[in-house]
């Protein structure tokens, strides 16, 4: 009896260790083969709108479509190298940029270089001549001030390209045009915000610039931000009223960010 008691006893005691084992191997297992989430440095994203503005501009009065296409050089993405393209779906409208941006949450500074070759069907891609580019060189900065004073401020100048006015020589130079806006958050609830903005275009020592005929605001209006939600999927959208002073127009601008 003894011995039988001894013999289940060592039994029970060798069954423990083997499952302890079996458990120490499949935990073992599960660390050794746990995925690690890798960072994609590539991305592209897609917006329409129902029509094109931009710094006052009526770039398109057609719906387009943009498309964003970068690389994230460093792993928090704040800098990225990218390429932006755009696309009237009438075909009145073309552009193709190339950028380079710094972005952090409170200030972000860029280097755009636009090519808009709409008007110029014989443009050449690194055509940089000043009489007959389709370029211009724009560099940009930014600074929001925060939720408990939600204002932002955006400065641009434009540093090379199509920005020219005629000298005494018969040549031409630089107009060194600059863009000034300031954008205040007057609503926000959840993902929808509601914004006020006013830019305005002028050049040192000059009257006319590349936006107008002389300083002036060359853009006003509100915006409103809201996520839209189709069978679960979200799908930032943003509605904007400008107006025009200096061109005296104004538009109504939707843009559908699809990813």
């Amino acid at each position: 009896m003894k011995t039988l008691l001894k013999s289940s006893l060592l039994a029970i005691l060798g069954l423990g260790l083997c499952l302890n084992g079996m458990a120490q191997d499949t935990t073992e297992k599960k660390t050794d083969t746990a995925q690690v989430k890798k960072v994609v440095p590539f991305d592209i994203n897609l917006q329409v709108r129902s029509l094109y503005v931009w710094r006052g501009f009526k770039v398109s009065n057609s719906p387009i479509t943009d498309v964003d296409i970068h690389y994230n050089v460093t792993k928090d993405k704040s800098l990225a190298i990218g390429i932006w393209g755009g696309a009237g779906f009438t075909g009145d409208y073309k552009e193709f940029d190339y950028y380079i941006s710094y972005t952090k949450p409170t200030y972000s500074f860029s280097i755009w270089d636009v090519n808009n070759i709409t008007d110029f069907p014989n443009a050449r891609l690194f055509n940089y001549n000043p009489r007959s580019t389709s370029h211009f060189v724009d560099v940009r900065a930014g600074y929001k001030f925060g939720d408990s004073f939600p204002l932002t401020v955006n400065w641009a100048t434009i540093i090379l390209g199509r920005d020219t006015h005629p000298t005494g020589e018969g040549g031409v130079s630089n107009s060194y045009s600059h863009y000034s806006e300031l954008d205040y958050r007057l609503w926000k609830d959840g993902t929808s915000e509601f914004h006020i903005f006013v830019g305005g275009g002028f050049a040192f020592g000059r009257q006319a610039n590349f936006y107008g005929d002389r300083p002036n605001v060359v853009n006003t209006g509100v915006t409103i931000n809201k996520d839209l939600v189709v069978f679960k999927y979200h799908m930032p959208i943003a509605a904007t009223a400008m107006f025009n002073p200096e061109k005296n127009y104004g538009a109504l601008q939707l843009i559908v960010n699809v990813f």
